[in-house]
């Protein structure tokens, strides 16, 4: 039963990823990924939301933490987007994107742990 809420988590994520991409995209060209950090950010927020909500071994934490943020944000896509960066010599943008999402990433998860207690 786990397996199938994290799945069901884990496309639901992915679909919202993807929406959400193509809609900041539209709205707003930038060489920064904007959409990307913002995505991982939110996530990073609702994840510190969900793991203060539910026993990180239950089955809302599968759903909603492992599958939806999971889904939700991407770690490998914000790898390859500062390889980019990188290999357009844009070494302050990636290193500040970098930075940037670690840093406000973190506080995001704070964010959420304290809202949710």
């Amino acid at each position: 039963m786990t397996y199938l809420l994290v799945s069901l988590g884990a496309a639901g994520g992915a679909i919202l990823r993807y929406d959400g991409t193509k809609l900041i995209k539209n709205h707003w060209q930038t060489a920064f990924p904007l959409a990307t950090f913002l995505i991982n950010v939110l996530g990073a927020f609702l994840l510190g939301l969900v793991a203060a909500t539910y026993a990180t071994s239950g089955s809302g934490y599968a759903l909603l933490g492992t599958g939806l943020c999971g889904g939700f944000t991407t770690f490998s896509t914000m790898s390859f987007e500062t390889a980019k960066l990188l290999q357009g010599k844009r070494w302050g943008m990636a290193i500040g994107y970098l930075a940037l999402s670690l840093v406000v990433g973190l506080a995001a998860v704070a964010l959420g742990l304290t809202l949710a207690n």
